[in-house]
């Protein structure tokens, strides 16, 4: 008997590594609310009342600081610092403000993506349209609501995959997605969540020909998972789809490899600092009050004192008894969980600098240069295997929408995140150096004013510059002053 809900082993392998990531990216209150798995008990054995109120006290002053939050944001923030390339044809315009039919752009999608990619290794694309027959002309296309859309998934989301080998080509012949599908309850405002399972099929339909198929699984009333008939998608010539029009996109490629996620090491290191943090605030609290004695005095000294409430502090007299002394011990300061806890987090700032450039550094994500290192770097191989996702996805769309997708090329779609993760910044004398080559024809006086606004070069063709020189000249513009 089939079982939908069966997980690929690589998926069960790494599931608990996600969470991980997830938990700690989320901060403070997700992972004390996790309790002994990430802060474990000095004394599991003991189950007593009196040693759980000590975890929980433990537990309390422990102080978790949110540096893979931080650097999962710096990332992003570095990738996206500069606005990508889009270019799509005008069949595919409702991409650019609504692409998962949910009312995330295209822009806001790949963020996410890249997210994704940074906490679990992996993510995917899967681009689907409504079931309904090819539209004759956008006309019709718009009348019945249907657009082609693409849906981001996590790598949770992706529960089981296989491939098939077609040809001299590797292609996914298997894709089981679980889905969570919320109903309103009968009286108008309750909701209730529920799992089923789409699962994407690349099926022999004989004489060597494969063909893509959906079916979605929904569980009975008697609790048994049954599918509700395959559907076969056509594109827009009526024509059914040799492959599945889903991929992976990964850390290192869009295989369905899976791998370690790029903050996973820091991750377990920031979870590290967590238990030195607790250790540490545990020592402060137990130690670092100071403590009073009193020497020459015996028991019954010390019982006629608490009788007559003796108080310790300025402006009292403290009565002792002849050849008695009284004092304060002072510990000296537990350096030893602060220096652990100071050693993580200089090895913190570090390896989240490595995420961008190539080798060990001192410098924090934001901070590292844009050198040429950085073309080998974790985030900028995220960013390529994301753009040629996406432009990928887009392609799949304008087979659902146009009938001659061949002859797109990039200059017609593409999506592209640039790899200058570090502004330059104005350079003035760059900008004396570009007006001069616009004085002498070299260079357009545009290309020197968008510099100026920008600080950084207009991304154009050499073919677009020599346009503009062109342009330039022919309206005999004379800034010579001669």
């Amino acid at each position: 008997m089939s079982d939908v809900t069966f997980k690929h082993p690589e998926y069960v392998k790494n599931q608990h590594l996600w969470s991980r990531v997830d938990d700690v990216c989320k901060g403070q209150d997700a992972v004390k609310g996790k309790t002994t798995t990430y802060l474990p008990r000095n004394n599991p054995q003991d189950r007593s009342v009196e040693a759980q109120g000590f975890y929980d006290s433990y537990l309390q002053r422990a102080v978790f600081y949110g540096v893979t939050s931080v650097t999962l944001g710096s990332l992003v923030g570095a990738a996206f610092a500069t606005d990508p390339t889009f270019k799509i044809p005008t069949a595919l315009d409702h991409l650019e403000r609504n692409a998962n039919g949910a009312g995330l752009s295209l822009y806001q999608l790949s963020q996410s993506a890249l997210r994704h990619l940074l906490k679990h290794y992996r993510c995917a694309l899967y681009v689907d349209f409504p079931d309904v027959g090819p539209s004759r002309n956008r006309a019709e296309e718009k009348a019945k609501q249907a657009y082609p859309m693409i849906h981001l998934l996590s790598a949770k989301a992706v529960i089981n995959w296989d491939t098939v080998t077609i040809g001299n080509q590797v292609k996914l012949n298997l894709v089981v997605i679980e889905e969570s599908v919320s109903e309103r309850g009968q009286d108008g405002f309750s909701v209730e969540s529920k799992t089923q399972y789409r699962v994407l099929r690349l099926e022999d339909v004989g004489h060597g020909e494969f063909a893509y198929t959906i079916e979605v699984y929904a569980k009975t009333d008697k609790g048994v998972w049954v599918g509700g008939g395959r559907k076969i998608p056509t594109d827009y010539n009526g024509d059914t789809w040799t492959y599945i029009p889903f991929t992976f996109v990964g850390a290192v490629d869009n295989s369905v490899q899976v791998d370690n996620a790029p903050l996973l090491e820091l991750t377990d290191l920031n979870l590290a600092h967590y238990r030195d943090s607790a250790d540490f605030q545990e020592s402060v609290y137990y130690m670092g009050q100071p403590q009073y004695y009193a020497t020459g005095m015996d028991w019954n000294w010390f019982d006629e004192a608490r009788k007559r409430n003796v108080y310790v502090g300025s402006k009292v007299i403290l009565p002792i008894p002849l050849s008695g002394s009284f004092g304060i011990a002072q510990v000296e300061p537990n350096t030893l969980a602060r220096e652990a806890m100071k050693d993580k987090w200089q090895q913190m700032k570090e390896m989240g600098a490595r995420l961008v450039e190539k080798g060990t550094a001192n410098k924090t994500a934001t901070e590292a240069d844009n050198d040429s290192a950085v073309q080998h770097s974790v985030l900028s191989l995220c960013v390529v295997n994301i753009n040629e996702a996406l432009t990928m996805a887009l392609r799949w769309c304008a087979k659902y929408v146009m009938p001659n997708v061949d002859t797109l090329t990039k200059d017609d779609m593409l999506y592209e995140i640039s790899q200058e993760f570090n502004k330059q910044g104005y350079l003035a004398d760059l900008s004396r150096q570009l007006f001069e080559s616009a004085v002498q024809g070299h260079s357009s006086f545009k290309s020197w004013w968008e510099y100026n606004q920008s600080g950084m070069f207009p991304k154009q063709t050499y073919e677009d510059e020599q346009a503009n020189v062109d342009i330039e000249k022919e309206g005999r513009l004379d800034l010579t002053g001669e």
